[in-house]
């Protein structure tokens, strides 16, 4: 069942839209924290793709996705977290900030904290 339930939310075209925006402002967030100047940036499909493979939700997707598609189950999957208040926009830039040198990494870390609050409905702290 809780599979069923992120698998829905990760093919979510109006989550991946939103999701969209809310990515590249944690990140640009992030840096801007890092570097402690305001920087814009964007995430792309590349890294958000492998960081779904590494953290195994890749599975959860239907067969033969491109790299654009992989990519936008992350950010629905981010999106719907934070509209459901699993998780702040702080808390995203922080965990972030912490492998900026890595962001796949930094990435796949956040979705699997991410998809673990979705399973059991944990809030965001604060």
């Amino acid at each position: 069942m809780e599979n069923e339930r992120l698998s829905k939310i990760l093919v979510d075209r109006d989550l991946a839209a939103l999701g969209d925006a809310f990515v590249n402002l944690v990140y640009s967030l992030a840096l801007t924290r890092q570097t402690g100047r305001p920087k814009g940036s964007k995430v792309g499909n590349k890294v958000l793709a492998e960081a779904v493979r590494r953290v195994g939700l890749r599975e959860l997707l239907p067969k033969r996705l491109d790299r654009h598609v992989i990519g936008d189950s992350a950010e629905a999957l981010l999106a719907y977290a934070w509209l459901e208040k699993l998780i702040s926009v702080d808390e995203c830039a922080e965990a972030l900030m912490r492998g900026l040198d890595q962001p796949v990494e930094a990435f796949a870390r956040l979705l699997a904290l991410v998809a673990e609050r979705v399973k059991t409905g944990l809030r965001a702290e604060g």
